[in-house]
This record gives C-alpha cells, structure tokens and sequence, in this order.
C-alpha cells in the first residue's frame, strides 16, 4: 500500500520535472546568442552644435535606423556590429534593430556620464599615487588634462592623504 502510494506522490514529480528540464534547455542558448545592442551620444565634431550616435553590438549587414525629434537616419551595422551617425539638433535619440529598440539617451545625459567616469578615474589615480608615496603629485604624462578627471585627482589625492599619511 505504501508503495503505491510513493508511486503515485513522486512518478508525477519525476516526470515533470524531466519535461520542464527539457523545455529549459533550448531557451538559454538561443537567449545567450542575441547580441545586446548598446547606443552612445557624443558632441559631433563634424557638425556644429550636433552630436553623433554609436550604435554598437547590432547585428553585421542589419539594418538600423537612429530616430531622434528633428530627423531620422539608416544604414547597415558594418561587420563589426557597428553604427555610426551624425545629427544637427541636439534631441533624445532611439535606435532600432529589428524588434530591439533602445533609448540613446540625450547629449547632456552622455556628458554628465563621461564627466562622472573622468572625475572617477581621476580620484582613483589620485588615491593611488598619494597612497604609494604621500605626495600630492599633478597628473603625469598629460598635454590636456581633463578638469573632471584633475577634480577627481585632486581629490583622490587628498583623501588618500588623510587615510594613509598621517
């Protein structure tokens, strides 16, 4: 009578869990193939009061199209996966590829990004240079310092002053 019964609790379990393992398997290589498309916004140097777009991790030889409020732009992503545009007016900017549509973000947006990696990297080889010697020292090797990355650096600097040289 026991016998039966576990027969009857655990055959189901077993058997369903073979078929929901089987049904997972073809679902993450499939997912894991997708590419994962990203978009940057940068001051254009090409056009005057404009900015460029790059979209990169698109599929080779697939159309994109870049919108953005005053116009929209298409091309092929080159072997590479890559696109690249150039715009007048500053706007919000989505590109698309197919079913997958991204937000490019605005030009704002991408500097205040780019100024906060600056200050980033810049407090972070403050830190280690005062760290190995506790000196403040100025960026080394650079014609134009970036003022983001010297704020960062200095600091950096400071602060490791404080912690490791006392």
């Amino acid at each position: 009578m026991k016998r039966r019964m576990r027969l009857a609790v655990v055959g189901p379990l077993a058997v369903s869990s073979l078929a929901l393992g089987a049904l997972a398997l073809p679902v993450g290589p499939a997912h894991a193939a997708t590419p994962s498309m990203t978009c940057s916004l940068s001051d254009s140097t090409a056009i005057p009061g404009g900015f460029d777009v790059l979209v990169k991790g698109a599929k080779p030889g697939v159309k994109v199209q870049v919108k953005e409020p005053h116009g929209s732009a298409s091309g092929t992503a080159d072997a590479n996966g890559e696109f690249k545009f150039g715009f007048g007016p500053r706007g919000p900017a989505t590109a698309t590829q197919g079913k997958t549509k991204i937000s490019c973000g605005t030009v704002s947006q991408a500097n205040q990004h780019d100024a906060q990696a600056q200050y980033s990297k810049g407090f972070r080889q403050g830190l280690a240079d005062t760290k190995a010697d506790c000196k403040k020292q100025p960026p080394q090797g650079l014609t134009a310092v970036d003022p983001n990355f010297e704020k960062g650096y200095n600091a950096g600097a400071a602060a490791g002053l404080a912690k490791f040289c006392k």
